[in-house]
């Protein structure tokens, strides 16, 4: 058996399965939801109001326990920031190559912008704009990570955490009202710390550890279809606050509908699936790059613009995406800087 595939065969035994199928799912969705589509579709409106919430209970879920400020802030400063500028140096020439083709040129200001943004967090501003904007992921769970680790060193943690997330929720619901703060990081971080915080709790209540094919099976397919029910309701904006409160409630319902769904195939292994979990950072940061370089090229190649693509149109350029930056991940010890690792 050659080395490789005896690394691989490691990988699997020390990984747990249902949470690479999730994360996979998840990363997939993600990509599937930014290509350019019909927006106002159900099936599209659903997957990007809920996905993200999955992603982050599982980060939450994952994380290190029992460390102190300094060692929190040393190891997801290196696995989360350095990513961060390196992901949105890499995007910059796309950048300032796709503002020069749209704009006819491009000033020393405009080309200012982006890199005060990516310092801010990627705050757009009269002075700033958002540079490869989905990296504030990486900014938000920094300071996740960061905020569970001073809270779990108070006694009251727990406690602290529920009044946290309830505080979240409403500055969330008053910033989709009255805009107060259009700050792309502040928005995802406020949006999604109360999943954060609950998968960091069913980790420490250790949930999720025995698996129950049949019980998976109908808590998963059950949540879906109750969550979708839900949904359908949130939409409607009439209503705010309900608007709100079914927000949460539909998004909580998602989770525990694709973890346990997940869960259900945990016994199939699949190499893929692995490699696609383990390289959601690189994905992440690379995938609006690859979109918009897919677009541009459509759309030469047609003579067409503004291009949309069909539901199953996006399922496959996503799934292309991945595969293309693949060898990447399989070849990830020649750069473990852009995943975040030290080797």
């Amino acid at each position: 058996m050659s080395f490789n595939r005896k690394c691989y065969f490691c990988i699997m035994n020390e990984r747990i399965n249902w949470i690479d199928w999730a994360k996979a799912f998840c990363m997939t969705v993600v990509v599937f939801c930014h290509l350019p589509q019909q927006e106002d579709t159900f099936y599209l409106q659903y997957l990007a109001s809920v996905i993200l919430s999955t992603f982050f209970f599982i980060s939450g879920y994952l994380k290190k326990k029992n460390l102190s400020l300094k060692e929190s802030a040393k190891k997801y400063g290196y696995s989360l920031l350095i990513p961060y500028i390196i992901y949105n140096a890499i995007y910059y020439p796309y950048w300032l190559i796709k503002f020069y083709i749209e704009h006819g040129g491009i000033t020393l200001n405009d080309a200012l912008k982006p890199i005060i943004g990516t310092i801010l967090g990627q705050l757009n501003s009269s002075f700033s704009c958002e540079l490869n904007g989905v990296t504030w992921f990486l900014i938000a769970l920094f300071l996740m990570h960061i905020l569970t680790d001073v809270i779990n060193r108070n006694k009251h943690g727990k406690s602290i955490m529920l009044i946290l997330s309830i505080i979240t929720m409403i500055l969330y619901g008053a910033n989709k009202y009255y805009h107060y703060a259009p700050y792309i990081t502040y928005h995802g971080f406020i949006r999604c710390l109360c999943f954060f915080f609950l998968g960091h709790l069913f980790q420490q209540w250790n949930r999720l550890k025995t698996l129950n094919l049949r019980k998976d099976l109908t808590i998963g397919t059950t949540t879906l279809l109750i969550s979708l029910i839900l949904f359908y309701w949130h939409i409607n904006e009439d209503r705010f606050i309900l608007h709100i409160v079914l927000y949460y409630v539909v998004n909580l319902i998602s989770v525990f509908a694709f973890v346990y769904l997940s869960r259900t195939i945990n016994n199939i292994k699949s190499r893929l699936i692995t490699i696609i979990s383990i390289g959601t950072l690189l994905i992440f940061g690379l995938h609006r790059m690859m979109i918009g370089l897919i677009d541009y090229i459509i759309e030469k190649t047609l003579n067409i613009t503004n291009i949309t693509y069909d539901w199953y149109e996006c399922i496959a350029i996503a799934l292309a995406i991945e595969m293309i930056l693949l060898p990447l991940v399989i070849n990830r010890k020649k750069w473990p800087i852009l995943f975040g690792k030290t080797k």
